[in-house]
């Protein structure tokens, strides 16, 4: 069985548990607002942080270019109580992709500002990390889009000097594809030694492969080549935090997760439905949208804290039994055998 519960040990004493579903704030695909007496627009996730940012008291990923840009007003408001704070390097927002989660797929503000040239820069980046209190648990990213068409050695090793100049912070290894779609696993496993610089290692679920078995198997391949040559680091995947996914990729060896999901959808029955949906099922048309979308918010936060227990349970009791998933128990039980079948890697295992 590749899946597993290990622990994080930060440079400031704290132990972390995991799995860990991440919620995270990140203002691509969200409206800019204008503020009176405000130099600087703000993101509509800025008002999601803001509602329930002091209320979660396990995780949440914040981006660098976010910072950088003022998108989210005083942020490190809600760094504190936390176990762990994720920095994004800011990738995902340079880039012109959209994760299939984005309902609006098309040009934004910050996209046009992008067309104009790069808007955010590894010295920013630097500038930002350098700004990060050192008695607080934080675990920082690679500037991944610098090296993003670059080999992996060369990642591994621009990785190392950014990580090299923040020793008071975990440091989080994210593998681009290079100069491919998709990443390529007979490129990763001769580096696998490597990644032991680091504290955890991430892959984003897009470039993971065009399906979910593709992306399935890769990952199990990587996890099961970290076995072996004993590299017990903990693998993110960037962008898996749909509740019906995350399961799948936690069999597979992964065991953090993040995501934007939560932000745009309503997690309902194990699914995640369309937000205002969410107010017509459970709450009643009279209830006004502004009123149930602060719900939704608190309601998609229990139920991660609910998965990640389930994940765990999963764990304690070896993979035998499905049923603390509840309403999809034999829908997962059902893949789980499948990928067994499929891939060889989940036979075996740690």
């Amino acid at each position: 069985m590749l899946a597993r519960r290990s622990k994080l040990e930060h440079p400031i004493g704290a132990t972390i548990d995991l799995p860990k579903l991440v919620p995270s704030f990140s203002s691509k695909g969200f409206p800019l607002f204008n503020e009176k007496g405000r130099k600087k627009p703000f993101s509509e996730v800025t008002l999601a942080l803001e509602a329930i940012g002091p209320f979660i008291y396990d995780s949440i990923l914040i981006s660098a270019f976010d910072l950088h840009h003022g998108f989210l007003r005083r942020p490190h408001r809600f760094y504190r109580d936390k176990e762990l704070v994720f920095i994004d390097s800011g990738g995902y927002e340079l880039s012109l992709d959209w994760d299939s989660t984005e309902a609006f797929q098309g040009q934004n503000r910050i996209v046009e500002e992008r067309n104009k040239g790069d808007t955010f820069s590894l010295p920013n980046y630097k500038k930002i990390l350098g700004k990060l209190p050192d008695n607080l648990p934080f675990i920082i990213t690679n500037f991944d889009w610098q090296t993003r068409k670059k080999p992996i050695e060369d990642q591994i090793i621009a990785a190392q000097e950014l990580h090299n100049n923040f020793p008071r912070h975990l440091h989080n290894f994210l593998i681009k594809s290079g100069s491919r779609k998709y990443l390529n696993v007979n490129e990763i496993i001769p580096h696998i030694e490597k990644l032991r610089a680091f504290d955890t290692v991430g892959l984003t679920e897009k470039e993971l492969g065009k399906n979910i078995i593709d992306r399935l198997k890769k990952l199990t391949k990587i996890r099961a080549a970290m076995d072996r040559e004993n590299v017990n680091i903990p693998i993110h995947v960037w962008g898996g935090l749909d509740p019906v996914f995350t399961p799948l990729y936690f069999f597979a060896g992964a065991e953090i997760f993040d995501g934007v999901s939560w932000l745009r959808y309503a997690y309902y029955n194990g699914m995640a439905i369309y937000r205002d949906a969410y107010n017509i099922l459970e709450l009643g048309i009279e209830t006004t949208l502004d009123h149930a979308r602060g719900l939704v918010l608190n309601q998609n936060v229990t139920f991660l804290q609910q998965l990640t227990t389930s994940l765990q349970q999963f764990v304690d009791n070896e993979g035998k039994d499905f049923d603390m998933f509840y309403k999809h128990a034999r829908i997962f039980e059902r893949s789980y055998r499948t990928l067994c079948t499929k891939i060889p890697e989940l036979r075996g295992g740690a």
